[in-house]
């Protein structure tokens, strides 16, 4: 594997695939130029050889915009306020435009790890009976963040990922671990890339 081989220890950041290219962060330029000295030495599935291409960037979303104590209480009564009992069920639906959110400058954006892992900790400490949950309409391009999902709801059954930015059904073994009764995809990318209805059921279900 690249870290095998990369003469620097390295966690990589947001990993995610974008069509065929996985793409993620590290810390630094000399993690980088290490990473860079592994191109070519290793290769795909096919026998190919994996080119890695290195760009400086700033850090990404994720690193920053950590919400602060007061912030997070007033997502707790913005969830608490979403949660309908008698369902078990939790309406997260394009939470970023919230009006309450909003009208206090709460900016909580479900796409970055900072502001999903505040909101499954929520989800864990006050509602582990969880069995729905809506999260249509918030940009998700990678599902790394819902991976502890298994263990923070294990009750959930019904999970709406609708109408993200979901790119590639290999994201979906991030959230294997749930015993769900239905998943909701429909609007995202990857539904594009199915001849038809079957084989898009028998990709879900594998």
């Amino acid at each position: 594997s690249i870290q095998n081989l990369c003469s620097v220890p390295f966690t990589p950041v947001e990993f995610h695939y974008d069509h065929n290219r996985a793409q993620f962060y590290v810390e630094d330029a000399t993690t980088a130029s290490a990473l860079k000295q592994v191109s070519r030495k290793i290769t795909d599935r096919d026998n190919y050889k994996v080119v890695i291409v290195i760009n400086s960037s700033a850090p990404p979303q994720s690193l920053q915009n950590e919400l602060k104590p007061e912030e997070i209480e007033q997502l707790k009564l913005c969830m608490s306020k979403r949660f309908d009992g008698s369902q078990k069920a939790l309406d997260l639906k394009s939470l970023r435009l919230d009006p309450d959110l909003v009208a206090q400058s709460i900016d909580v954006v479900l796409n970055q790890r900072s502001s999903m892992g505040v909101v499954l900790r929520i989800i864990e400490e006050n509602i582990p009976e969880l069995q729905s949950l809506n999260l249509a309409c918030n940009r998700l391009f990678r599902l790394d963040d819902l991976a502890e999902l298994p263990l923070k709801a294990p009750a959930l059954k019904v999970l709406d990922l609708s109408r993200n930015e979901l790119k590639s059904e290999r994201e979906l073994d991030k959230v294997k671990g749930l015993k769900l009764e239905e998943l909701w995809l429909d609007g995202n990318p990857l539904c594009d890339s199915f001849r038809d209805q079957s084989s898009y059921i028998r990709s879900v279900r594998a």
